[in-house]
């Protein structure tokens, strides 16, 4: 019961946040309909810092990366999208399972203006707030194995310009909070780490 709970929660807030974002996106684009298309697409590696059960650390680490996009729907504000996966190994020496973490999340973004320090900047930070689903597979997920639960990320990070195109994702740091279950408190307070390369495209 508590599964399908998971599974049809995760469902309805990624509905719910595709709904949100179509709208956003639509209603900008009735407002500007000439205007030139911008967005990003980055290939980023991921290190997650993650937590087995509540009230201890029980702390290990994931491995692995994300393919995200945004589009600019206005100034300085895009809507984003990643898909992600990270994952660790089993091992019987240490006596830990193993575990795989995928997620769909999405969102908006904000960037800050081009000349946020009064002059071309080399650094151009972000935040982000991204929610969807999470699906958990292996032997270290426990009662949480195969299921689907709700995904929420907040953070963001600095890109580092390398020419009109190209960018590099210096890093990002996102708190990374899932919903699976646990049988104690039912969420996971995750941390999340990642650096990549940005490719940035534009109608133009």
């Amino acid at each position: 019961m508590r599964e399908g709970m998971n599974v049809k929660g995760a469902l309805r807030t990624l509905l719910a946040a595709a709904t949100l974002l179509a709208g956003l996106a639509g209603a900008a684009r009735a407002q500007n309909p000439n205007e030139a298309q911008s967005g990003d697409a980055a290939l980023t590696y991921h290190w997650v810092r993650s937590n087995a059960a509540p009230g201890q650390c029980g702390c290990f680490s994931l491995n692995g990366g994300g393919l995200s996009g945004s589009w600019n729907f206005r100034e300085n504000w895009a809507i984003a999208a990643e898909l992600s996966s990270e994952t660790r190994g089993a091992s019987v020496s240490q006596g830990y399972g193993s575990l795989t973490l995928t997620s769909f999340v999405a969102g908006v973004r904000y960037r800050a203006p081009q000349n946020w320090t009064g002059k071309a900047p080399k650094l151009q930070p972000f935040g982000e707030a991204l929610i969807g689903s999470a699906h958990a597979g292996g032997s270290e997920a426990g009662v949480a194995n195969g299921t689907n639960a709700f995904a929420l990320r907040l953070g963001g990070g600095v890109d580092v310009p390398l020419n009109a195109h190209f960018a590099v994702r210096a890093v990002q740091l996102d708190w990374f909070r899932t919903g699976f279950a646990n049988l104690q408190n039912d969420r996971q307070n995750n941390f999340l780490v990642a650096t990549g390369l940005v490719f940035r495209w534009s109608s133009k």
